[in-house]
């Protein structure tokens, strides 16, 4: 790690201090694809800076964060938690990649040594202990649109911005197929914000996206990306789970077990987890700073009130209070629905089991609240 250290300040040092006089410079894109752990899932984007005639050779990364930060996962939901730009030896940085059998993907920019200059002005200026820090957001700001901001910002281009068919909910799905539990939660925290069409430049928050569309683009009458490099040929792939283990196989057998089972044990217990699961969504989307978790209309379906559905279910009294909430679960599931086909928001499959289970549950409870009122209308006839 010393090492490390002495070895950056002396790039930094030899190297960049007298960057401008030398047009010698070399700029580079790279791409990192996924890896195993969640938060690897998309991939990752860095700067590589050469300059030949310093044996100055870096990369700027604007992803380094402290894992071991005090309330880390809080802080990430919260939209507390800051990154920061750091330098690493670019030997160090793709080599770390290769340990863990990840590509890495250098797309070598063919920009004239004007915008060099200012994108490595910008670069230092965005270095300084002052402005290196930044808040995370997973659409608006991380280590890709730093630097599409910065390499957009600085060169002339022939870029043609245009709408996509797809929305930041689709494009961050895609790469979770292999993981169904993790595209499940994901998809259950994030609100109605990132179902709205995106333009090609918002796109580009995730690596290959950035990638992908450097390539198409022109500079000067030519390619802005010079040439491409790939360093290992083989990507880390996710082992793919058991269909028995998929989250909307196991809640539509589960329905089943529902349709057949009339236990209120089994009911106070989904009714419960519902209700905490509601009170958890209903917190990140109320508290987080994070504008992809707000306006979550899973809310209607999955909320805290089944946690008092459940109390009077427990201590079996109330019946019509318990009824007319029911009813007004019902409507909210109903509500869902509307939501859905309306394409305000995009819900995982998983969720049709799961309301088919509600439903169930809910109209049970509205039939038990009739019976009780006609049970006592009949009493009151007799006496």
């Amino acid at each position: 790690m010393k090492r490390d250290i002495i070895l950056t300040l002396t790039l930094i040092i030899l190297g960049l201090q007298s960057i401008y006089p030398n047009n010698n410079i070399r700029i580079s894109l790279l791409t990192c694809s996924s890896g195993q752990e969640s938060y690897e899932s998309w991939g990752h984007s860095a700067i590589r800076i050469i300059d030949d005639d310093n044996s100055c050779d870096i990369t700027y990364n604007f992803g380094l964060f402290n894992f071991n930060a005090p309330n880390f996962y809080l802080k990430f939901i919260q939209g507390k938690l800051k990154y920061q730009l750091g330098i690493q030896n670019t030997n160090d940085f793709i080599n770390s990649y290769l340990r863990e059998d990840r590509q890495v993907v250098e797309q070598k920019l063919n920009i004239s040594a004007e915008s060099k200059k200012r994108i490595i002005e910008k670069l230092e200026n965005l270095y300084k202990p002052e402005n290196r820090f930044y808040y995370y957001n997973f659409v608006g700001k991380n280590c890709t649109t730093e630097l599409r901001d910065l390499i957009f910002s600085n060169v002339n281009t022939d870029f043609n911005n245009k709408p996509t068919s797809k929305s930041a909910r689709i494009i961050i799905s895609e790469y979770l197929t292999g993981q169904p539990w993790t595209k499940f939660g994901i998809n259950l925290i994030m609100g109605s914000k990132v179902d709205r069409g995106i333009n090609t430049y918002n796109s580009m928050f995730l690596p290959d996206y950035l990638s992908i569309e450097l390539g198409k683009i022109n500079y000067n009458g030519k390619s802005l990306v010079l040439n491409e490099e790939l360093f290992n040929l083989k990507k880390t792939s996710y082992k793919k789970q058991p269909f028995l283990l998929d989250p909307t196989f196991i809640f539509i057998v589960l329905a089943f077990v529902v349709l057949f089972n009339t236990s209120s044990k089994l009911q106070v217990m989904i009714f419960i987890l519902m209700g905490i699961i509601g009170l958890l969504v209903m917190s990140i989307s109320v508290f987080s700073h994070h504008l992809e978790l707000k306006n979550n209309f899973n809310l209607l379906w999955c909320n805290p009130l089944y946690l008092i559905s459940a109390i009077l279910l427990i201590t079996k009294s109330h019946i019509k209070v318990q009824m007319y909430l029911s009813i007004l679960l019902l409507s909210l599931i109903i509500s869902t629905v509307i939501v859905w086909i309306a394409e305000l928001q995009s819900f995982e499959n998983g969720f049709l089991p799961i309301a088919l289970i509600l439903i169930i549950y809910n109209l049970r409870i509205v039939k038990t609240g009739l019976n009780f009122g006609y049970s006592s209308s009949r009493v009151l006839v007799s006496r």
